[in-house]
């Protein structure tokens, strides 16, 4: 087995509001609802529907930052935001099929917000006593089990991602005459390196390493818990990947060229890139950058 790949993380992200700008982070803890600062927030319009880039582009240059419980966010051209993180009206709203709710961040978040998309909006923060459940047709057995819940991501609590995955699409992109594509993207919570591109496709899990001799004293936690990813299901493709997280436009041609060889006939033709991931083990542990990653593939 020593040809087998040996992948280590590369790089993890959070993104506190949902379809605005991810946050690189060192280190990733979990609860059971995927990892801690993951779409803790999300904006709705007064009829209640979720808005994201596929709608509004310029939400990517929407950059938050963690602070005393809550949020500070800036923008091009609008003050510095402070959300409390705090209380708050709670409000029922959908993402996708599944009804949840969330708690209204109040007037000057909505203000800010309503001023910046040219529309009233609201900023919900969502409530954790109404969890989502991953879809039992990808998760199985695992479905309503803590690390098999999310919040408002898109229906999983994380998405891994290959950067050699990544390296293979920009060639395709060169050859198309269209400019390389980054991680920021498509949008993942936790990018490997040492993987072949597509890798990512054939893994069952992902298994943090206990020690890592290169780490020597800095190890931070690696003897406590190991969490144990399982990749569930893969992550099929909107328009997202389309905005340019520099300038908030949407640049068409990326998709056109992920369609030429990423169209899975299992899923209907729909073009997917990188893995939708549950948490099965060790959500009492965390991942850091440079961590080593035990594998296991489904061999199908």
């Amino acid at each position: 087995m020593s040809d087998v790949p040996r992948p280590r993380i590369s790089a993890l992200y959070v993104y506190p509001i949902k379809s605005c700008a991810g946050i690189a982070v060192e280190s990733m803890r979990f609860d059971a609802l995927g990892p801690l600062d993951d779409r803790r927030w999300m904006l709705v319009d007064d009829r209640g529907d979720f808005i994201t880039q596929r709608d509004v582009p310029s939400l990517a240059l929407v950059r938050p930052a963690r602070v005393d419980g809550g949020l500070r966010v800036l923008a091009p051209g609008m003050p510095a935001l402070q959300v409390t993180g705090t209380g708050g009206e709670r409000r029922s709203t959908f993402c996708w099929d599944d009804r949840c709710a969330g708690f209204d961040e109040g007037i000057e978040a909505r203000a800010w917000f309503s001023e910046l998309l040219g529309r009233p909006v609201r900023l919900l923060r969502f409530d954790a006593t109404a969890p989502r459940a991953a879809s039992r047709n990808w998760v199985g057995s695992d479905a309503g089990r803590p690390g098999a819940l999310t919040r408002f991501s898109d229906g999983f609590p994380l998405l891994v991602l290959s950067s050699a995955s990544l390296a293979a699409l920009n060639v395709r992109l060169a050859q198309a005459g269209l400019p390389a594509a980054t991680l920021q993207r498509f949008r993942p919570n936790v990018v490997v390196d040492g993987l072949d591109a597509f890798g990512e496709d054939l893994l069952d899990t992902l298994t943090r390493e206990r020690a890592t001799e290169s780490r020597g004293e800095d190890s931070g936690d690696a003897t406590g818990p190991t969490p144990t990813l399982r990749l569930v299901k893969p992550c099929t493709r909107c328009t997202v990947p389309e905005v340019d997280p520099r300038t908030g436009r949407h640049e068409a041609g990326l998709l056109q060229v992920l369609a030429t060889f990423r169209s899975d006939p299992k899923l209907g033709g729909a073009v997917t890139f990188g893995q939708n991931a549950i948490v099965i083990d060790g959500l009492d542990g965390s991942l850091r950058v440079g961590d080593a990653l035990l594998p296991s593939y489904r061999w199908s």
